[in-house]
């Protein structure tokens, strides 16, 4: 909910900030968050202390990295950073669970969540203080010290001025990119396929343990082996992306497309496995697609809409994953609830899965017809300016004789 409520307003807090200040303040409102649930006398306390201030605090901090990393890698090794960066989650959830379980069997779960709210405040803050983005100056700007260079015009102020100034002119060119953008045909291909994904992938995010718990009737054993190597699946997905993602001789949509094919095919085979074995197999192999399907989207947007800013990226990335993770559970709850098993569910999220693929196929496929017409009528208007030249000539000729 957050991502989808709090991914407009982020980047208009981290342009009047910048990251790092907005990456400290998610932190402090994170690990505030924590704390305070651990004083909660009742549940729906529970919906803002962990639900809200968690929520928010989380989105300041991934938006403003996420805006740090395509500011630095815009183009050439985005892949490389952003699944690197993305590792980060991955492990974080792989320690969380058993950390928090640890912690609580020693201390309670009150105290478990003070002391990961501490944790997390430490950890972040020390990591939050080194962000921050590319310093950039105009070319045109007089350089002070040089030769011929009007030094003693530029008040001390200059550089603030030419570096990520935040004038008015500033952002209304921002605000035009955002309506120039919303006309075009491909940001709503984006964000429908997109978002298509995410719901589908909410299934082996909220609703996989229960898949193997009622219908295969795993131990909680069983069902946390097959997390705990889905989610080192995802590790090793992410490593091997991050060393040959930005060698891969296609646009990065292509990867998109592609792991969205291989879940779709994922989800009709889990349904004919049974055994325990199969399915520990299943979950580890899934792990590297998901791990694709996760991280290959940011520099897939930033290849085909970075032109417009990456605040804009940052924006039309985060607000499908929020929509998606919103409606995915209770899609998928819902069906188990009227059919009794997963077997109609997963079904239905293969057919979300190729849907979305077939979204954001269209991208350059579009793309590429442009291209195409566009050098046909190059080439057309190329070989009529020689035809008329030649038909200046003979007329020339015909008025001398």
């Amino acid at each position: 909910m957050t991502l989808l409520f709090c991914s407009p307003f982020s980047p208009l807090l981290i342009r009047r900030l910048s990251p790092r200040v907005v990456a400290l303040l998610g932190t402090v409102v994170f690990s505030g968050g924590m704390v305070a649930t651990s004083f909660v006398p009742a549940l729906p306390y529970a919906f803002l202390t962990f639900g809200v201030l968690v929520g928010f605090g989380g989105n300041l901090i991934y938006q403003s990295g996420i805006k740090v990393i395509f500011d630095w890698y815009p183009r050439d090794n985005c892949s490389r950073a952003m699944s690197a960066a993305l590792l980060g989650t991955a492990v974080g959830v792989f320690v969380f669970a058993p950390l928090f379980r640890a912690l609580t069997a020693l201390y309670g779960w009150r105290n478990a969540l003070r002391i990961i709210g501490g944790g997390y405040f430490l950890l972040s803050a020390a990591c939050g203080v080194f962000l921050a983005s590319p310093v950039t100056i105009e070319s045109e700007a007089p350089e002070m010290g040089r030769e011929g260079g009007s030094g003693e015009d530029i008040p001390p102020d200059a550089a603030s001025k030419l570096v990520g100034g935040k004038g008015a002119d500033e952002e209304e060119t921002l605000q035009r990119r955002f309506v120039r953008a919303l006309l075009q045909a491909d940001l709503w291909l984006w964000l429908f396929g997109f978002m298509l994904s995410n719901v589908a992938w909410t299934f082996f995010l909220i609703n996989y343990a229960s898949f193997m718990e009622h219908d295969r009737s795993f131990t909680t054993d069983q069902i946390t082996q097959a997390l705990v190597l889905g989610a080192v699946g995802e590790i090793l997905g992410k490593v091997v992306l991050s060393l040959l993602g930005d060698r891969l001789p296609c646009l990065k949509i292509y990867e998109v497309v592609a792991t969205g094919v291989l879940a779709a095919v994922a989800c009709g085979l889990v349904t004919v496995l049974h055994n325990v074995t199969t399915i520990l197999i299943f979950s580890f192999v899934l792990g590297p697609v998901r791990s694709v399907s996760y991280a290959s989207p940011y520099p897939s947007a930033m290849e085909i809409f970075g032109d417009y800013g990456s605040n804009l990226v940052t924006v039309i990335l985060l607000i499908p994953i929020g929509i998606g993770s919103f409606l995915g559970g209770p899609v998928t709850g819902s069906i188990y609830d009227s059919m009794g098993d997963y077997t109609v569910a997963l079904f239905i999220v293969a057919s979300i899965f190729m849907c979305s693929s077939v979204c954001l196929i269209v991208i350059p496929v579009k793309k590429r017809l442009q291209s195409r017409r566009a050098a046909r009528h190059r080439s057309t208007s190329s070989s009529t300016i020689p035809s008329a030249a030649k038909h200046d000539r003979v007329s020339a000729k015909e008025l001398e004789t």
